[in-house]
C-alpha cells in the first residue's frame, strides 16, 4: 500500500484494523504446539475466543488458562493483554517516537482517537508518560503480589503468577493463571483484594485523569504551596474532577447495594465477618467496573444484585483508559441532562462550566448505539440458547462492557453464541461509534441541511 493511500485511511478504520490483527495473530500463536499444554483440549475456535477475549481486555473464556496453556502461551497471553489494555498503535506510536522518528499526522489523529483525547498538545511527551506510568504501576503491583504468591507458589512461578495478575488487572483483563475460580480462593487475602482493587481503578478510570492528578501533586511539591486539599481538587481539570467523583460514587454505591442485599445470604457473604463482608462486597463492586475477576461465585447471589451488577457494567469505566461500558463521564452527562430537563434549564452544567451540546449529544448517541447492539446480542442468545434471561443479560453485558465476569455460563454456550459475545467484545472495546465510523468509507460529514421547523410529539 503507498503511503498516499495509507494516510487516506480513516482513523476508526486503522483503530479497528489493528485490533483485528493483533487477535488473528494471537490466536494462530497461541494454537502453536509450543502454547498448548499436552493435556489440553483446547481447538482453534478456543484459542480464538480468548484472543478476543484478552485483545478486548474481557476476561471471558471457554477454556481456563492455567489448564490450557504452557509458560510460553501464558507469556503471549501477557502480551496480549497489555497490547489490548494500551491498544497496538499507542505502543508501535511509543516507541516510533523514542526512536526519534516522527508520526504521520493522521496516524497521529488515529492514536488520539484510540486514546480518546481531545487535545494534541504535547502529544509526543503524552504517550512516553502512558507506557512509563504503565510499567510502574503494573510492576509496583507484581512486586506487592509477590508478597502472598511467591510464599505459596515458589520464586519462578510466584513472580511470574504476580507478573500475569499485574498486567491482567491494570489492563482491566480479568484472566488469571491460577484455576478456573478466579481468585474465590483469595476472598479472605486482604492483599490479593487490595491490591487487585487498586490496578483496576488505576487502569480504568483513564489515563488523562492520572496526569491532571499527578501534575497537579508535582506543582504543590515544586512550588512548596501548603493548600487545602479543597484548594488543590478545585484544580483539577472538569474532566478528572467527573471522573473521580463518579468512580467513588459508584464504588461507594455499589458497596452499600450489595451489603444491604447479600448481607444475610449464606451463599455469598452471610457467613462472613464484617469486615470480610465489606471487603467482598466493595471486591465485587470494583470488579464489574470492567476488570473480570470475582472473589465470589456468582450464580449463588441474588437475582437483584445480578441486576445491579448489569447496571454497573453497562456504566463501566472512564474514558482513555483501559475501562468498557459507556463510560463513567458519558453516564454523568445524560443524568445532568434528565435534571436540567426536570428543572426546566437549557444549559448543561457542571462546576461551575457549561458543557457544549454536542458532547451531551454525542453522550446520547453513545448510550443509544450500545444499547442498541446490547439488544441485538441477547436477542440472538435468547433464540439459541435456554437458559434464564437474566443470565443471558448478564453474559452479553459483561461481554459487550468488556468487564469479562460470568455466571459460570459462558464455557456452556453454544459455538453461535460464543460468536455473538466475541463481536460483542470486539465492538465493545473498540467502541461503538468507532466501529460504525469504520463502516462508513468515506467517513466524510455530511453537509447539514435547514428546512422549515416542525414539532414532533413525544412522551
Amino acid at each position: 500500500m503507498s503511503a498516499k493511500k495509507y494516510r487516506a485511511i480513516p482513523p476508526a478504520v486503522k483503530i479497528v484494523v489493528s485490533f483485528a490483527m493483533v487477535i488473528f495473530v494471537g490466536s494462530l500463536i497461541l494454537s502453536l504446539p509450543i502454547s498448548n499444554l499436552e493435556t489440553s483440549e483446547t481447538t482453534y475456535f478456543d484459542n480464538l475466543f480468548t484472543a478476543v477475549s484478552m485483545v478486548c481486555v474481557t476476561g471471558l473464556f471457554t477454556l481456563p488458562v492455567a489448564t490450557s496453556f504452557t509458560v510460553f502461551g501464558q507469556i503471549v497471553c501477557i502480551i496480549l493483554m497489555q497490547i489490548g489494555g494500551l491498544g497496538l498503535m499507542t505502543i508501535l506510536a511509543t516507541f516510533i517516537v523514542r526512536l526519534g522518528k516522527k508520526i504521520s499526522y493522521s496516524d497521529t489523529i488515529a492514536v488520539k482517537e484510540a486514546l480518546n483525547r481531545d487535545e494534541l498538545s504535547n502529544f509526543n511527551n503524552y504517550l512516553g508518560s502512558i507506557l512509563k506510568y504503565t510499567f510502574i504501576i503494573e510492576g509496583t503491583g507484581m512486586l506487592l503480589l509477590s508478597f502472598r504468591f511467591v510464599p505459596e507458589f515458589g520464586w519462578g512461578k510466584g513472580l511470574f503468577t504476580s507478573l500475569f495478575l499485574a498486567v491482567s488487572g491494570f489492563c482491566n483483563a480479568g484472566f488469571d493463571n491460577i484455576g478456573a475460580l478466579s481468585l474465590q480462593k483469595y476472598v479472605h487475602d486482604p492483599l490479593v483484594n487490595l491490591v487487585i482493587m487498586a490496578l483496576i481503578i488505576l487502569g480504568g478510570i483513564g489515563f488523562s485523569v492520572w496526569f491532571d492528578v499527578t501534575h497537579n501533586i508535582h506543582s504543590i511539591v515544586k512550588t512548596k504551596v501548603r493548600s487545602g486539599w479543597k484548594r488543590s481538587y478545585r484544580l483539577l481539570k472538569t474532566h478528572t474532577r467527573l471522573a473521580i467523583n463518579m468512580t467513588v460514587g459508584l464504588i461507594v454505591i455499589g458497596t452499600f447495594m450489595f451489603l444491604l442485599v447479600e448481607w444475610n445470604n449464606p451463599d455469598s457473604i452471610g457467613t462472613y465477618s464484617v469486615g470480610e463482608k465489606i471487603m467482598a462486597a466493595m471486591f465485587q463492586t470494583v470488579t464489574m467496573r470492567t476488570a473480570g475477576f470475582a472473589t465470589l461465585d456468582y450464580e449463588v447471589v441474588e437475582q437483584f444484585s445480578l441486576l445491579f451488577f448489569i447496571f454497573t457494567m453497562f456504566i463501566g469505566g472512564s474514558p482513555g483508559g483501559a475501562a468498557g461500558g459507556i463510560k463513567t463521564t458519558t453516564f454523568a452527562l445524560i443524568f445532568l441532562l434528565i435534571i436540567n430537563e426536570i428543572r426546566g434549564q437549557k444549559n448543561i452544567n457542571y462546576a461551575n462550566h457549561s458543557i457544549p451540546i454536542e458532547i451531551v449529544r454525542r453522550a446520547i448517541v453513545v448510550v443509544a448505539t450500545f444499547f442498541a447492539f446490547l439488544m441485538l446480542g441477547v436477542s440472538i442468545l435468547m433464540i439459541v440458547e435456554n437458559q434464564p434471561f437474566i443470565y443471558l443479560l448478564f453474559e452479553a453485558v459483561s461481554a459487550l462492557a468488556t468487564v469479562g465476569v460470568s455466571v459460570n455460563l459462558t464455557p456452556e454456550l453454544s459455538p453461535i453464541s460464543h460468536v455473538v459475545l466475541m463481536c460483542l467484545m470486539f465492538i465493545g472495546r473498540i467502541g461503538p461509534i468507532t466501529i460504525l465510523l469504520g463502516l462508513n468509507r468515506s467517513n466524510k460529514r455530511t453537509k447539514d441541511k435547514l428546512y422549515a421547523k416542525t414539532t414532533i410529539l413525544i412522551g
